[in-house]
């Protein structure tokens, strides 16, 4: 394991706040991640409810909720996690990451409620729309991201040790 001193870039004294620097931070990662399950919470119990006979939903809004907030949330976040841990370029903007999280997350709920019934049908559907064309918009930056992480850039002294030097 390297100590603080060994590391110009941590200056907080923990012997891994150098790795949070050159990816993605790890907590829009758990965030993504810990959606995505709350997401397909969300889906059960819907379904469950509808086939009670408690709610009137479409299946279409339900499995939205269980495809584009479950599914694509998870992707998203594993993708992040992997790429900016396996590519350790400095590239990924998190602030870019947090407005697709959170633009992610209102095409999907807007989709939801548009599909849902709970809105008549003139406005249901350009609130579905609108969250359709959310959630494009935030994958097309999830897939922006993932490009700058792919392109190389001259490493510095600290991103040029390997994985086996840091323990």
């Amino acid at each position: 394991m390297y100590h603080s001193s060994e590391n110009p870039g941590n200056h907080s004294g923990h012997p891994y706040a150098s790795r949070r620097a050159i990816g993605v931070d790890t907590t829009l990662v758990i965030r993504f991640i810990a959606t995505s399950f709350v997401y397909l919470l969300a889906g059960l119990v819907f379904f469950l409810l509808n086939m009670l006979g408690v709610l009137n939903l479409e299946r279409d809004a339900i499995f939205v909720l269980w495809l584009f907030g479950f599914v694509s949330m998870i992707i998203f976040g594993l993708s992040y996690m992997f790429s900016s841990g396996l590519s350790r370029n400095g590239a990924l903007m998190n602030r870019t990451v947090t407005k697709e999280f959170y633009l992610l997350n209102a095409g999907i709920i807007a989709f939801f409620i548009g599909f849902s019934k709970a809105l008549p049908m003139t406005a249901g559907k350009p609130v579905a729309l609108l969250g359709l064309v959310m959630i494009i918009i935030s994958v097309i930056l999830h897939l922006m991201n993932l490009v700058l992480v792919a392109i190389p850039k001259k490493a510095t002294k600290v991103e040029n040790q390997s994985f086996e030097d840091n323990y």
